[in-house]
């Protein structure tokens, strides 16, 4: 396991603390002239990574067949069975309430400059996984309740997606690229963070092709030119503490075994395919076995990778009408770099890419790109890949046969998940609101960006 760049630990908070917090004050008074960066950055750090893996991430896994639902809840994920109740801890505990978006604003709004710039990075991450998901979602007065208000309204998503690219403009202007929030291990380079606001750019442009064609292409182009040239510049945490703090796919399957294995769908899609041993042993588990790269207590979560940023380049060159030549190499950069960063033999990435090819309509080569993409996501962004679903069509994905129409009255493979049930009980007149406004409250309604 290589270009491991963020631990969590004494070793991290005293990096913190001497690099950003000598002239911070008061952890617990966000309305004062400083917050102590240093004392919130940790937790904020780990739970954004936690984010990427954990309930609703796993829930988006099976939906998108990156995991199948075995028994318990999970089978009932598996049956488009996803009600209200199953993201109201991810929604509060993971984003809101006492979530890493809170402390992202905690953050930003006692301090300036560089102190800053990584928390607006991290919350534009939080704001792109929320909105995804849910559509509309609260974030102009969401973080007030000091104030007095508990009922936030909904910013729309077309808003909210202004907001993230604003978000990721202020943080490159105000320094991230300085390092501040850096918490390398001994003997890393260390994440390039002025390159991760692009690479998050160039993510979230992509998510507008349906509604802005290739304009939204272009930009995604131009963004993913200026972010990684490596792994080795990719932020990825790593979770340092096998009980208290292992990674959530681990920990999951530590406390539910055999109700969540690698899905079938995946698994036949990659049949030759060097990454899948890396991926399951017995075409069955997912996690906590021996050999498997993902699912481990301290198997690392990019917050955006270096793959990532090459598939988006390959498809947006595609979408702009650039050559299949330049498309194919990055496709091919693309899937090399998951498959070094996991282990797989320099022989059998030579072999694999070689077999690689971009041809016929653009759909075609779209279909290509992002089906590729899919396999690389696996263990490590499963709502990235829900999202390209929805967004492209890609890969082809059969529904599943045992779906029920409680939530989904039209069995398709879910659009977006239900609002928390805590927003109905306490948020209630602005999540009706949110709700009138998108169409609807159930998993085959739309949201704005994928319609």
């Amino acid at each position: 396991m290589k270009n491991l760049k963020i631990l969590v630990g004494v070793l991290l908070m005293s990096t913190i603390s001497c690099t950003i917090t000598d002239d911070n004050t008061d952890p617990n008074n966000p309305n004062g002239d400083q917050v102590n960066a240093g004392a919130i950055y940790p937790g904020m750090i780990t739970q954004s990574h936690k984010n990427l893996v954990a309930v609703n991430a796993r829930v988006a896994g099976i939906v998108v067949q990156h995991y199948d639902g075995l028994d318990a809840q999970q089978l009932a994920y598996d049956q488009y069975n996803i009600t209200e109740s199953d993201t109201d801890d991810y929604w509060d505990g993971g984003l809101y309430g006492g979530g890493a978006m809170t402390d992202c604003f905690s953050i930003i709004n006692g301090n300036e400059g560089e102190v800053a710039a990584l928390a607006k990075l991290y919350m534009a991450a939080n704001l792109g996984m929320t909105t995804s998901m849910w559509g509309d979602a609260p974030y102009s007065d969401a973080f007030t309740g000091d104030q007095g208000n508990f009922t936030p309204t909904y910013d729309d998503q077309e808003t909210l997606y202004t907001t993230i690219q604003t978000l990721l403009d202020e943080a490159i202007a105000d320094g991230v690229a300085s390092g501040v929030g850096e918490f390398a291990g001994a003997g890393s380079t260390g994440a390039d963070w002025e390159k991760t606001a692009h690479a998050l750019k160039a993510r979230y442009f992509l998510h507008l092709t349906k509604r802005q064609g290739n304009a939204a292409a272009a930009s995604a182009l131009s963004e993913a030119q200026m972010a990684f040239d490596s792994n080795d510049e990719a932020p990825v945490f790593v979770f340092s503490n096998p009980v208290q703090n292992a990674n959530p796919l681990f920990g999951f399957e530590s406390q539910r075994p055999a109700t969540l294995g690698i899905a079938t769908t995946l698994t036949n899609r990659m049949t030759g395919d060097p990454r899948l041993p890396f991926y399951t042993t017995n075409g069955t588990n997912f996690a906590n076995a021996d050999g498997l790269f993902w699912g481990q207590p301290d198997s690392p979560t990019p917050l955006i990778s270096y793959w990532e940023v090459k598939f988006i380049e390959a498809e947006a060159i595609v979408r702009t009408g650039g050559s299949d030549a330049d498309a194919l190499t990055a496709m091919q950069e693309a899937v090399e770099a998951n498959m070094q960063f996991i282990g797989v033999a320099q022989a059998d990435i030579d072999a694999y890419t070689a077999g690689l090819a971009i041809s016929g309509t653009t759909e075609d080569k779209i279909e290509a790109i992002v089906t590729e993409k899919y396999k690389a996501f696996y263990g490590n962004s499963s709502i990235e890949a829900w999202n390209d679903f929805r967004r492209t069509g890609y890969p082809d994905l059969t529904p599943s046969p045992d779906a029920v129409a409680s939530v989904n009255p039209s069995l398709v493979v879910p659009r977006r998940f239900l609002y928390p049930i805590s927003e109905r009980q306490t948020n209630r007149e602005n999540y009706e609101a949110a709700i009138n406004a998108q169409g609807g409250h159930l998993l085959d309604v739309d949201i704005w960006a994928f319609e």
